[in-house]
């Protein structure tokens, strides 16, 4: 984690966080099952089982190397007096109406006053000291916004 004037930026990988990897798992199971019924769907219309079985397990494949490179890629969040921003997504630290820490899961969830499609939600730590510092940076902000609000 860095800290250069008012901006912190940390990293993550899923495969440290079982938060995330719990998610990207699900991701390929669901991806995994709707290829099985795709695979289904066209036995039960005369496509050749064989053929099926071949596709069905190369896309299996495919998908679960995906998942495995996906959990091992380096994932970077950064973090100013303005926004959160996890490429692509981003929040502006105005929309956040509070936050709830788990430093079991070693998460920060973010509650947001409008709920967003493509805004930062959840925050994924590998260290419980990179999680304490994000914690008071965004206590902080909250803290200054809710004052310059209350002024």
């Amino acid at each position: 984690m860095k800290l250069s004037g008012e901006k912190m930026m940390w990293k993550f990988r899923a495969v440290n966080n079982r938060v995330a990897k719990r998610r990207y798992f699900i991701y390929s199971l669901i991806l995994i099952l709707m290829f099985a019924f795709a695979a289904i769907y066209r036995v039960e219309t005369g496509f050749s089982v064989k053929k099926m079985a071949i596709l069905l397990s190369f896309s299996a494949g495919l998908i679960f190397l995906y998942t495995l490179i996906s959990l091992g890629k380096e994932r970077y969040y950064s973090m100013d007096e303005k926004e959160i921003v996890y490429k692509p997504l981003k929040t502006k630290i105005e929309d956040i109406d509070d936050f709830e820490v788990d430093e079991k899961n070693r998460v920060i969830k973010l509650k947001l006053k409008k709920n967003k499609l493509l805004a930062v939600k959840t925050l994924y730590f590998e260290d419980l000291s990179d999680m304490r510092e994000a914690e008071v940076f965004l206590r902080k902000y909250l803290k200054s916004l809710k004052n310059i609000n209350f002024s």
